[in-house]
């Protein structure tokens, strides 16, 4: 008997499991011409190809996708072929004409149809101009957060936050005093926090500078949990709205929910339901034809 360790026993389940089980999504390389998609094994007659591997490997659970495609591309194709001697095996046997074989193609079937049904739905009804006007009309109008440009010197001590503004009141450089006296990281930086909203800042350091006017030096430091601030605010904006490519894949999430909850309010609408409780007894009519 072959010993097989478990992890190389779970991912041999795994490739077995995606390459017989069906797949109605179309994937990429699956129309490639044969130049592009060279054969990789033949059982019998029968041509093993490229874009199988590809799909087999794209029905994989998401820890054997970590794993690069020529890595594990050896195992994928001998269960591709031994997937081909179950079912030429199978055929021998008649199985193509078992009714538990035919079962479950039916079902089978009407998941494709399903599948076929809906995408094809989606493609025809939700357009590029559509989720351009949609991103125009919502996303492209709204307006973010407010935004501070900050710079800070971070000191241990309030005394030393006190001469520090003395100085700055004369004269003195904030970027240089920074650079020289400041223990934070944008220290070298010349204090420089870039754009933040205020729910990224300590409460008390976000207050302060959130009240202060662009290209204003706080007057008094600052105490947060990191220490001693000087603050010296850059400038304040709204922060811009996301692109539409940003914000492309939330639209048509959006979109196609509207779409398909519509389309099945109407297709509902046109037909005879009947619901019956759990022990098969009549609970209600949801439409009437």
């Amino acid at each position: 008997m072959i010993r097989m360790f478990p992890a190389l026993a779970a991912f041999t389940f795994a490739v077995l499991l995606a390459v017989s089980a069906p797949s109605f999504a179309q994937q990429s390389g699956a129309n490639a011409k044969p130049a592009d998609n060279p054969i990789v094994a033949r059982v019998g007659d029968f041509e093993i190809r490229q874009s199988d591997v590809v799909v087999a490997y794209s029905r994989l659970p998401d820890q054997y996708r970590q794993v690069p495609i020529n890595t594990i591309f050896p195992q994928i194709v001998q269960q591709l072929v031994d997937g081909e001697l179950l079912a030429a095996a199978g055929r021998v046997d008649d199985l193509d004409k078992d009714p538990q074989v035919l079962e479950q193609i039916a079902e089978f079937e009407k998941v494709a149809i399903q599948q076929v049904y809906m995408a094809r739905l989606i493609a025809m009804g939700i357009s590029e101009e559509e989720l351009r006007r949609t991103y125009d009309t919502t996303i492209g109008k709204t307006e973010g957060p407010l935004e501070v440009r900050a710079g800070h010197i971070l000191i241990e001590d309030e005394q030393d936050g006190i001469d520090i503004i003395k100085a700055l009141e004369g004269g003195a450089n904030f970027d240089k005093l920074a650079r020289e006296r400041s223990i934070g990281p944008s220290a070298p930086r010349g204090g420089d926090l870039g754009y933040f909203v205020r729910s990224a800042m300590d409460d008390s350091f976000a207050d302060a500078a959130f009240a202060l006017k662009p290209g204003t030096i706080g007057s008094y430091p600052v105490k947060s949990k990191f220490g001693w601030h000087v603050i010296r605010v850059v400038d304040k904006r709204r922060q811009p709205a996301p692109s539409f490519e940003e914000s492309r894949g939330q639209i048509e999430q959006q979109l196609t929910r509207d779409l398909i909850a519509a389309h099945m309010s109407e297709l509902r609408a046109d037909a005879k339901i009947e619901l019956f409780n759990i022990d098969g007894s009549s609970a209600m009519d949801v439409s009437k034809k």
